[in-house]
């Protein structure tokens, strides 16, 4: 049905020449920008989907919310409008390359390649989620491997189920969106979300990109949405031990434990990367927020036996009262036997080690500190709201009624979500990191009514 726009010329401009690939609600078409002499890409809506005003709004918004965006990870977006049976459409630069899912078909993506790429997607994340737009279908399908010269860039694409604090109206309360593969607990739940579904997304991404294939997979997609809620995370069979540690904190299924922001996703990962080069040139890894100490390793242990390991031996001692030459021979076995039993030692140590590091894991992901909270100070700044009687959630716990004092860990590495709520009104939040017990807390934003639906202003025709 679509292909019959091959061949036809958009806005007096731009003149389609193939067929890209088809999405839910659009086409995108290979083009000739007559103007510049340039080849673009060209998003144009289905027809079929002209009927329904939902499906407008969000390829209205999709336009909307991709034009703001300028990092080098995002797709950029040249110009959109109208076609003259009403379509809308927008153009977008030409990639040239292969999408990630096509890459992942050849098999599993080395280690730091895979922390590179991860590392591009969560900057692009960070730039729309300042944008309060947040994705919610990341998947190697809407990523896209470009090589410009000697750097290779990975594209985030395809915002066109972004979500974000104006686009409440658009989605009904229970709708659940994504691809089951790549989605968020909350997402599988119905919940609302927010921009911490991307970060497990991307965790989930980053996890398939080391082990060729996602953490979980069933024969169907609510047996497999069923495991983002409820079943464990295989650990990391081919990626090092900061990078398990890293995939596990995003990961978490509460995702008040989960990293924070993309912009801290990105600044973990660099160090993973640093950790991952030393371990490959045998260096000792750099100081980390992932490794809490340096591994135990054989090659640090004492070289030959104990010097007192013999003459504190009384069968060594027995056997030298009883017959010399045949002393020499227990002393040579012992000394195998006390060179076996320090290797062995060494081992469990190394083990013990090991045990400790998995304690450490459990822990950090319970929120666990032996027993015993850290007596951090806190800061107790003053929430107001231009609505009387707003409830005050802090990282997802009601607190109070505004206006009220919160009381926020400073020091704790945390970026803490500030949410009001009230019914019939539209959410309002602000993320923040307190640094000192003085810092002036960030006004929040006014709550307005939640009523009506979006508008969005429909683009003018280019004049011929």
């Amino acid at each position: 049905m679509n292909r019959g726009d091959i061949g036809r010329i958009i806005s007096g401009r731009f003149k389609i020449s193939r067929l890209l690939g088809e999405g839910g609600m659009g086409v995108v078409y290979r083009a000739l920008d007559m103007q510049v002499d340039r080849d673009v890409a060209i998003k144009l809506m289905r027809r079929e989907c002209l009927s329904d005003k939902k499906f407008i709004t969000r390829f209205r918004r999709e336009i909307e919310v991709t034009t703001q965006f300028r990092h080098p990870s995002t797709i950029r977006v040249y110009e959109h409008g109208e076609t003259d049976d009403g379509r809308p459409y927008m153009v977008m630069e030409l990639l040239t390359g292969e999408s990630l899912s096509e890459r992942l078909e050849r098999g599993r993506i080395p280690e730091i390649q895979a922390l590179e790429y991860a590392k591009q997607i969560a900057e692009s994340l960070s730039e729309a989620h300042e944008h309060e737009v947040y994705h919610r279908d990341l998947k190697p399908d809407n990523l896209f491997i470009e090589t410009v010269g000697v750097t290779t860039v990975l594209k985030v694409l395809d915002f066109g189920i972004a979500g974000g604090a104006d686009s409440l109206k658009l989605t009904q309360a229970g709708e659940v969106f994504g691809t089951p593969q790549y989605m968020s607990p909350e997402q599988c739940n119905g919940q609302k979300l927010d921009h911490r579904t991307d970060i497990y997304s991307l965790g989930v991404i980053l996890y398939e990109m080391i082990e060729g294939r996602p953490p979980f997979t069933a024969e169907t997609p609510m047996a497999t949405m069923l495991k983002h809620v409820r079943a464990k995370v295989p650990p990391l069979r081919n990626g090092n031990q900061a990078t398990n540690r890293l995939l596990m904190r995003a990961l978490r299924k509460d995702r008040s434990k989960r990293i924070q922001s993309a912009g801290r996703f990105a600044e973990l990962i660099s160090q993973c990367m640093s950790v991952v080069r030393a371990t490959d040139e045998g260096r000792a890894p750099p100081p980390n927020d992932l490794l809490s100490h340096t591994p135990r390793s054989l090659n640090a242990l004492p070289s030959g036996p104990s010097p007192t390991t013999l003459s504190q031996s009384p069968t060594a001692t027995l056997a030298t009262v009883e017959n010399e030459a045949r002393g020499r021979g227990m002393v040579i076995l012992l000394a195998i036997a006390a060179v076996s039993v320090i290797v062995i030692a060494a081992v469990l140590a190394t083990n013990n080690g090991d045990e400790v590091d998995t304690a450490n894991d459990a822990a950090e992901a319970t929120g666990s500190t032996g027993g015993q909270e850290l007596a951090l100070p806190l800061s107790r700044p003053l929430i107001r709201t231009n609505i009387e009687e707003a409830e005050v959630w802090l990282d997802g716990e009601r607190k109070c009624t505004a206006p009220c004092q919160l009381e926020i860990p400073v020091g704790d590495d945390t970026i803490h979500e500030i949410r009001l709520k009230k019914e019939g009104y539209i959410d309002v939040m602000q993320n923040w990191r307190p640094m000192t017990i003085t810092e002036d807390f960030p006004p929040m934003p006014d709550m307005k009514p939640l009523g009506g639906t979006i508008e969005v202003p429909r683009s003018k025709k280019r004049k011929k």
